[in-house]
């Protein structure tokens, strides 16, 4: 039924509707009662400060809560006003290898040492494991169940247009797991008494800080994994000659990014205390769409061989730091090896360094070692070909050297 004047006269609400309205237009007259209190000091109050009164926020520390960025200016605590020149996880050399040599005070040799070669010619392996090798490629590369979006595929020709995402399994992903089953059919063929003495971690950090010409040079990588031992490398025997290379009339600090906030610790993960501290190898992984020049081009070969020489560089230099046994003309009383090997899921570089000094400078004396090849591919495609995976290309030399790589001791 519709709500009329004739239907509310039947019932009293009708007046106290009309009774609230003439009320409301009334104008309250001021007394003046408020102004009296103020001027005896009391303080005046409306109805709506009793019932509600204001309440101020209490901070209340949360566990785990992120902080506030801290400003990265002149006021952080540590800014510094030498600039220091960085090499990290995302950056590479502009002049490639010989500006890292230059930068390392290395001289490059051509080809592994002895023990090495030797160890790939004459190891002999079952008949069935280049079977299961390419078996394992297949599974770390395409039989895996991980489904993320892939990074965008660009077109040369075409850069505006944008591709249909694709989905598959990431790239760190697969390099890990192709890692990781290589290593676990090697540590099947050495036994026991050789894995006993190894221990493998994943992500690691290494941090160590250097001068060289008067140029403050900070090392700050990550290893994907690192296989350590329970005893160090042995110096590798012989002296060898050789010089740097000339980069006049580029400097050897040279797209390496400038930073003024720092720290000059060292910092290596494994506690000297520890049986198994000493470094044996190092795996780093190559990601195009990670690692890059300033810019913006694309990473050449020589660039790509001194990514995998400054990286075992800094592994060797924090721990001859670490250990703390670095006489004033940095000339180590007993060398460091590390090996160190740089693959993005195909190609394969391998390296072996000897650090024989942490002086930098140009007129020093003795020089540091780098032995290495170049690099392998193991395989040259791994796709899905009329609906089954296959892999073409194999190439047995990549497995030979790991190999002789892991036993290496």
């Amino acid at each position: 039924m519709r709500l009329t004047n004739k239907l509310y006269a039947q019932h009293i609400g009708w007046h106290f509707k009309k009774h609230w309205q003439v009320q409301g237009r009334r104008v309250p007259k001021d007394t003046g009662a408020a102004a009296d209190l103020l001027k005896m000091g009391v303080q005046v109050k409306t109805s709506e400060d009793v019932l509600n009164p204001k309440r101020e926020p209490k901070l209340v520390e949360i566990v785990g809560a992120v902080d506030k960025p801290i400003v990265e200016d002149e006021t952080h605590p540590n800014w510094h006003l030498t600039a220091g020149h960085l090499f990290g996880d995302s950056n590479v050399l502009l002049g490639g290898l010989p500006q890292a040599q230059v930068l390392t005070n290395t001289i490059e040799i051509n080809g592994f040492p002895r023990q090495i070669d030797e160890a790939i010619v004459s190891t002999q392996f079952p008949k069935t494991i280049d079977r299961t090798v390419q078996n394992l490629i297949i599974s770390s590369q395409l039989l895996d169940a991980q489904q993320v979006k892939l990074p965008k595929i660009k077109l040369i020709d075409r850069p505006a247009y944008n591709l249909p995402r694709v989905y598959g399994i990431s790239h760190e992903r697969r390099n890990r797991l192709l890692i990781n089953k290589l290593l676990f059919e090697i540590e099947k063929l050495a036994g026991r008494s050789v894995t006993v003495r190894r221990k493998l971690i994943d992500n690691v950090t290494f941090q160590t800080s250097l001068i060289k010409d008067n140029d403050l040079l900070l090392f700050k990588i990550t290893g994907d994994k690192l296989i350590s031992s329970a005893r160090p490398l042995d110096t590798i025997k012989g002296k060898f000659n050789g010089d740097l290379p000339d980069l006049y009339p580029m400097k050897c600090t040279v797209s390496m990014p400038k930073q003024h906030i720092y720290t000059e610790n060292t910092f290596y993960p494994i506690r000297r205390e520890i049986t198994c501290s000493h470094p044996h190898t190092i795996f780093t992984y190559f990601d195009k769409t990670v690692v890059g020049n300033m810019h913006g081009s694309e990473v050449s070969k020589t660039q790509f061989y001194g990514r995998t020489l400054l990286k075992a560089f800094a592994v060797a230099a924090s721990r001859a730091k670490q250990l703390g046994d670095v006489p004033s003309n940095g000339v180590l009383q007993k060398p460091i090896v590390v090996q160190c090997i740089q693959t993005d899921g195909q190609e394969f570089h391998f390296g072996v360094l000897q650090l024989n000094t942490l002086d930098l400078s140009s007129d020093s004396a003795t020089k540091n070692y780098w032995f290495h090849r170049p690099s392998v591919d193991l395989f040259t495609e791994c796709s899905y070909q009329t609906g089954r995976p296959n892999i073409g290309g194999y190439n047995s030399e990549a497995f030979r050297i790991l190999n002789a790589f892991y036993n290496n001791s």
